[in-house]
């Protein structure tokens, strides 16, 4: 079965947005949040702590990044028929997803070279630096409204150019430290968790392009892209040579792409000309999808088991079909059901999720710097039980994310949405 062309969309049919898909980000996003807050704290359950490589098996915490990802593929078709029908013609679309792929790459990066940051050889303090990269990243994609005043307009794209000029210039005198000791200028690494999602959002988003949306390519493609993992762990992708050490082509082209795959091929149901109009077909082919992929990763599991460290194919197809199952409920519990009052807590990081994303550390270099000017350990007084773990350490973790939360709607209604 396909579905009709992205070019084909009419501009009517794709505004309408999915409240189920965007509380379910939400979710995502302030879980996410949550469990990076008790990362390190002693005495927290093991299903809320990454499991370790060698551990066959995953925990509520590893299903957090495949649910962004697989988010992400839903959202792809839904973002792109949007664009297609207002006007943008391939090479717009081409280009926006360029853009938005160094974008987030661009981010991955700083956040990934936070740990090995050298105050000392950069010439400012590491908090400062971020601090600033991060309210630079907030004016520089913040979005404005097109019928805003031309007086309004200049003095934004004015702020915007000099967030620009700032990056460009924390980005220049940024210097690290490697494990020798020697000084480093931004590293790769292993891109972060912004820069695996912007990897695999480029990988998508072509295929997508490529594929015209239709259901038989992207099935396949869920499968091609988990035997990429597979031929990359036996050897298939040996000739590729220092290109694997760069971009990690099994993992992140590989089983990762086929959460976004899984995703997109569940995000043409809501594209006009489907042909699953109904809620209950929708909700049919969800459940079949997150059933199948699950079962997909169970069978898959003696191969290489089950690992987020090393994005195993089991993994992603096991995760993934939660996330499908996840986005099943969320659906018929808020699209179907009309129980989205329930869920409007959950709207504001879904509709704004990078600035929740960003906000808690922007919170603890602000803090540290405020702290530092007035002689006070404000982390103490955010943190108060950090350092005794358990269920204090996780009910303080629950309250910064729900102080998350209230600033992220707070901003957003003062009309801070940050776009790529």
């Amino acid at each position: 079965m396909t579905t009709a062309p992205v070019s084909a969309t009419p501009p009517a049919a794709v505004k309408q947005r999915l409240t189920g898909l965007d509380a379910f980000r939400g979710f995502d996003i302030l879980t996410m949040v949550f469990v990076n807050s008790i990362a390190g704290m002693r005495a927290i359950p093991f299903f809320l702590r990454h499991a370790a490589a060698d551990q066959d098996v995953f925990t509520l915490t590893d299903v957090v990044f495949p649910g962004f990802l697989f988010i992400m593929g839903v959202s792809i078709p839904l973002a792109l028929a949007r664009r297609r029908a207002a006007g943008a013609g391939t090479p717009a679309l081409l280009g926006h997803i360029a853009v938005r792929t160094l974008a987030l790459l661009f981010l991955g990066v700083i956040l990934v070279n936070e740990d090995r940051f050298s105050a000392a050889a950069t010439g400012l303090g590491k908090d400062l630096w971020y601090f600033l990269a991060t309210l630079a990243v907030f004016v520089l994609w913040a979005a404005f409204p097109k019928a805003a005043a031309p007086s309004k307009k200049r003095l934004r794209l004015g702020l915007k150019a000099a967030a620009a000029v700032l990056l460009v210039v924390l980005a220049a005198v940024f210097r690290g430290q490697g494990p020798g000791g020697q000084v480093t200028w931004l590293q790769t690494s292993w891109w972060g968790i912004l820069g695996m999602i912007g990897w695999c959002y480029l990988a998508g988003s072509l295929l997508f392009l490529a594929g015209r949306g239709d259901r038989t390519v992207l099935a396949g493609a869920i499968g091609l892209a988990a035997a990429l993992y597979v031929g990359g762990r036996h050897g298939a992708l040996d000739f590729l040579g220092p290109v694997n050490g760069f971009l990690n082509v099994a993992s992140l082209f590989g089983s990762h792409t086929a959460i976004v795959a899984a995703g997109m091929l569940a995000g043409t149901l809501f594209l006009p000309g489907s042909g699953l109009a109904s809620p209950r077909a929708r909700a049919r082919f969800l459940a079949v999808l997150g059933a199948a992929l699950l079962a997909a990763g169970f069978v898959l599991r003696p191969l290489h088991g089950f690992s987020k460290i090393h994005g195993t194919e089991s993994y992603c197809l096991a995760t993934a079909g939660i996330s499908a199952l996840v986005l099943l409920l969320f659906y018929l519990g808020l699209d179907v059901l009309g129980g989205g009052r329930a869920a409007a807590f959950l709207l504001p990081a879904g509709r704004n999720p990078l600035l929740a994303y960003l906000l808690p550390g922007f919170i603890m270099n602000a803090s540290a710097l405020l702290g530092g000017l007035a002689g006070v350990d404000l982390h103490r007084f955010l943190w108060p039980f950090a350092a005794a773990g358990g269920l204090a350490g996780m009910l303080n973790a629950a309250v910064m994310t729900g102080v998350v939360l209230l600033l992220t709607a707070l901003l957003t209604r003062a009309g801070l949405v940050l776009r790529l």
